[in-house]
């Protein structure tokens, strides 16, 4: 197998493998996009309030908001919401809850006045006794020096300014996570619907930015882990061979891990903006869940690392403009046809990642032999002989491919669809064959229906019966090759 048939491969099962791995990740930067659209919903349902009251809603939602974002940024499984949020609109104790998963962890009472001295006595109410106090982040060392002030007079309410000053947080925060805290101005401009959007629109890219960041790094390890793993095999297979020595391996390994870290990192937190893209572009956010789920997202991204490292190249003078549009339509073709296998290897072996990998491999190979055979090609791009050059014709190149590339998916589908309806029939006729001849606990009928899904991709078992196979096996002048 080429070597660039084998980055490739490596490259999306382990964007398939950090896919499933970071969806936690993903789940939890959809609620805080909730979280920042709660905020604009609140700014618009309390518009017709004074602001000084109405601010007081914002002041919750903003500190719920900043520390889910920070939660997601620390990798930390906490939740705050509101009591509000959750439905319990009349609990007069409890403005926010913190949790991981069902399990209460604090509960924090907020209030905000004008005045570190009205928030005092808000946060001073003896029925928030059980319950961590918040207020304004500006007025908090405020309030604190009125609490030890009223505590050294000895006043009627000295126990409850006690209890209120132990209490006493200037933020939302649990575990290490906090939210920063929220000032009394802050929430009051929030108040205005327009100011309420932007800072609903700032939450929402630093959630998006921090899930491809965060997903990046789990998609890296494991990238590494499976390219170094791989060439970890092959450098051993050719030490034993006495082609290369333990030197040579160790720094390959090595290469191939940080390449490994890389491709992984950029192609996983390519694919997880291209869903946001998608919806911020006015895609219905149903059809987006649906794309995701049909690993779409990862065949975009993986094929957009491609070819931008294919322009990389091009732009440095290492391949020409030919070369380069080859590259692409190599890429476009093996990344559709991938898609769509992956989707039909998915539903026929519905295990999670493995048949959407063994469904995606058989459409990368059956893209590169519709590629190199010339059955789909996007034609020729005019050689660009000087450097200086290069990057003048780029765009001359891509509105170029577009329209090929157009005109090619259609014809690309007709082929596919064709492939899928006569392959469809065969494959499932085989596979269901091979089930039988596993109960019936025979050899040679599940040898006969594997060599039908062989000839049906232009391969041949080298053996028939289970008696040719011992023969095989048993002929010191026969090479076994995987």
């Amino acid at each position: 197998m080429e070597k660039r048939t084998q980055d490739r491969l490596k490259q999306y099962a382990s964007a398939l493998a950090a896919d499933r791995q970071t969806q936690q990740i993903t789940e939890r930067t959809a609620s805080l996009l909730l979280d920042a659209d709660r905020l604009k919903q609140i700014a618009q349902q309390r518009s017709g309030m004074a602001a000084d009251k109405a601010q007081g809603w914002l002041f919750e939602q903003l500190e719920v908001t900043k520390f889910n974002l920070n939660a997601l940024k620390a990798g930390n499984d906490l939740q705050a919401s509101t009591t509000d949020s959750l439905g319990r609109i009349n609990d007069e104790t409890v403005d926010v809850i913190i949790r991981r998963g069902q399990r209460h962890i604090k509960n924090f009472q907020l209030k905000s006045g004008n005045k570190a001295s009205l928030t005092a006595h808000m946060l001073s109410d003896a029925k928030y006794s059980d319950v961590g106090l918040v207020g304004p982040s500006d007025q908090h060392g405020k309030v604190k020096d009125l609490y030890e002030k009223r505590i050294e007079k000895g006043t009627l309410k000295a126990g409850d300014y006690d209890s209120a000053r132990q209490r006493l947080h200037k933020s939302v925060e649990a575990e290490g996570v906090s939210s920063g805290g929220t000032e009394y101005s802050e929430a009051l401009q929030a108040t205005d619907p327009n100011e309420a959007a932007r800072l609903a629109g700032q939450f929402k890219r630093q959630g998006v930015v921090t899930e491809m960041h965060r997903s990046g790094l789990e998609a890296g390890k494991i990238g590494a882990a499976i390219s170094g793993g791989v060439s970890g095999v092959s450098g051993l297979i050719n030490l034993s061979r006495g082609e290369a020595d333990v030197g040579e391996v160790v720094a390959q390994v090595a290469v191939d891990a940080a390449k490994g870290y890389a491709n992984s990192y950029v192609t996983t937190a390519v694919s997880k903006g291209v869903p946001h893209l998608l919806v911020k572009a006015g895609m219905e956010q149903s059809a987006v869940s649906l794309l995701t789920k049909s690993n779409a997202h990862l065949a975009i991204a993986a094929g957009a690392v491609q070819s931008g490292k294919s322009i990389v190249k091009y732009l440095q003078g290492d391949i020409d403009g030919e070369q380069l549009l080859s590259e692409v339509s190599h890429t476009a073709m093996t990344g559709a046809s991938a898609f769509y296998y992956g989707a039909l290897g998915q539903a026929i072996i519905p295990i999670p990642v493995v048949g959407a990998f063994v469904g995606s491999t058989v459409g990368y190979f059956v893209g590169n032999m519709l590629h190199q055979s010339g059955l789909i090609s996007l034609g020729e791009a005019a050689v660009v002989k000087a450097a200086r050059e290069r990057r003048e014709h780029i765009e001359a190149l891509c509105m170029a491919a577009i329209p090929l590339m157009r005109a090619h998916r259609l014809e690309l589908d007709n082929l596919i669809a064709k492939h899928f309806a006569e392959r469809g029939l065969l494959l499932n006729q085989a596979f269901d064959g091979l089930e039988h001849s596993l109960f019936d606990w025979n050899a040679d009928g599940f040898t006969a229906q594997l060599e039908r899904v062989n000839q049906a991709f232009g391969a041949s078992l080298p053996f028939k019966t289970l008696t040719e196979f011992d023969a095989f096996m048993t002929d010191d002048d026969q090479t076994f090759v995987l």
